[in-house]
Formats: C-alpha cells, sequence, structure tokens
C-alpha cells in the first residue's frame, strides 16, 4: 500500500513538472515569435533561455530522481539490516533464556 501511494505521488510531481516544462517552452516559443515579429535581438535571446530552462528542469529531475532512488534502496536495505539484526537478539536472548532455565 505504501508502495501505491509513493507511486501516485511520484506521478503528481511528475505531471506537475511535465506542465511546467510545457508552459515554459510555450512562453519562449512566444518570446521568439515577438522576437521576429519585432525584430528585437533580446527577446530572441530571452526565448533562448527560457528553453534553456526548461531543459534544465527536466536534468535537475532526472538527477534527483537518480539520487533519491539510490537513496531509498539504501533506507531499504538498511532496514532489512535491522529487521536481520532484531530477529538474530530475539533468537540470541531466546536461547540464552533456554540455556539458563535449566540451571535455575
Amino acid at each position: 500500500m505504501r508502495n501505491l501511494a509513493r507511486l501516485v505521488k511520484i506521478i503528481n510531481i511528475m505531471i506537475l513538472l511535465l506542465l511546467l516544462v510545457i508552459g515554459l517552452i510555450i512562453w519562449s516559443v512566444r518570446l521568439l515569435q515577438g522576437a521576429y515579429r519585432l525584430r528585437d535581438s533580446s527577446l530572441a535571446i530571452a526565448s533562448v533561455l527560457v528553453a534553456v530552462s526548461a531543459g534544465g528542469v527536466v536534468i535537475v529531475y532526472g538527477l534527483m530522481d537518480g539520487c533519491l532512488g539510490q537513496f531509498s534502496q539504501m533506507g531499504t536495505a538498511q532496514a532489512n539490516a535491522e529487521i536481520d539484526f532484531i530477529i538474530s537478539s530475539e533468537a540470541d536472548l531466546a536461547y540464552r533464556e533456554v540455556s539458563v532455565s535449566p540451571n535455575l
């Protein structure tokens, strides 16, 4: 159930970032159209900067997704190691109780 909630959260973030990138690209195209119509180089430069920022959003999302994926795998491995330790500690404790009981 937790995995499903996490998947829904990731999909929502992906949709939000997709809408952000689409909005930035639309804005970039409109700036470029205005630059062509007005023969203004500053609008063309602004259009390129907006398009680069849209690409930057995609790149940063890809990098963060990779980092967070590794962190979550490390957390899962650590949790499994802690569970193994707890189980072995309980088994060791049960062994000590059994070995001590006959001496009483």
